[in-house]
């Protein structure tokens, strides 16, 4: 198959809001399309492409493309161009026509710059509003039925006598201990939100542990009511946003009351 041809059919089966990552080792180029960004695809060596990525995400990902070349496995892997959008990556190597190649589809974990603060960020905590990260959960759960991969939604719900204190306090150990490519929202004034991408089941227990932690400490002599700490599971709790969102306490801990 010529490298045209197989460029084009890649860009013809990939769903119309994914771009495509296609890596050959003939000529160590790729070949790739962000639709939300770019109208056309471009064509760069590897190296140029790699210098394209956040320094923090270069090592990392050329060691995953290696790893997946030669152990002939998937490639899974977040990373980002700049602060303002993170991107998840999934592909698979394989061999046509003697030749190697990695197919990849790319969506967007994290939402470009955002100008219209009023609607799509909470204006106290600068946290995305409920309505964007309805939306993100949407995407979150079709990206997970095409590459087959869970996620858990976080809620931490609090009663306080300064509101506004323990909002800040909470979100601030949210952005500082979960990951860039997660997402935090404002559900409720006294609800927040998040959502982690590729996170199972076994795994929560290790970020719930953390957040406990933290959260015990930076709420120390603050006068709070209550701090219940929930999650549910995608697909295991719920198929649908709402029937996720219905059971964020699921699985519940009491922290404070």
């Amino acid at each position: 198959m010529a490298e045209l041809d197989l460029v084009s059919f890649f860009h013809g089966i990939v769903e119309p809001d994914s771009g495509y990552w296609l890596y050959q080792a003939s000529d160590s180029s790729v070949s790739l399309h962000y639709p939300w960004q770019h109208t056309q695809a471009q064509q760069v060596p590897l190296e140029q492409w790699l210098k394209m990525l956040d320094k923090r995400c270069r090592g990392a990902f050329q060691q995953a493309l290696a790893n997946s070349l030669r152990q002939q496995q998937a490639l899974v892997c977040h990373y980002c161009h700049s602060e303002d959008e993170w991107l998840r990556l999934n592909g698979v190597p394989m061999q046509i026509q003697q030749q190697t190649f990695l197919l990849a589809s790319v969506l967007p974990l994290t939402m470009p710059v955002i100008t219209d603060e009023t609607q799509l960020r909470d204006p106290q905590t600068g946290l995305l509003s409920a309505a964007l990260f309805r939306q993100l959960l949407i995407q979150a759960i079709r990206l997970s039925q095409r590459n087959y991969e869970s996620f858990v939604v976080l809620s931490l719900r609090y009663a306080a006598s300064d509101l506004s204190l323990v909002t800040a306090i909470i979100a601030r150990v949210l952005q500082q201990q979960l990951r860039r490519s997660d997402s935090v929202g404002r559900w409720e004034d006294n609800e927040l939100l998040a959502l982690l991408y590729g996170t199972s089941v076994n795994s929560v227990n290790l970020v719930v542990d953390k957040l406990r932690h933290e959260l015990q400490v930076q709420l120390v002599g603050v006068g709070l009511e209550e701090l219940q700490l929930g999650w549910t599971s995608y697909p295991r709790d719920g198929d649908n946003v709402d029937s996720l969102l219905s059971r964020r306490l699921q699985h519940s801990l009491q922290l404070a009351d």
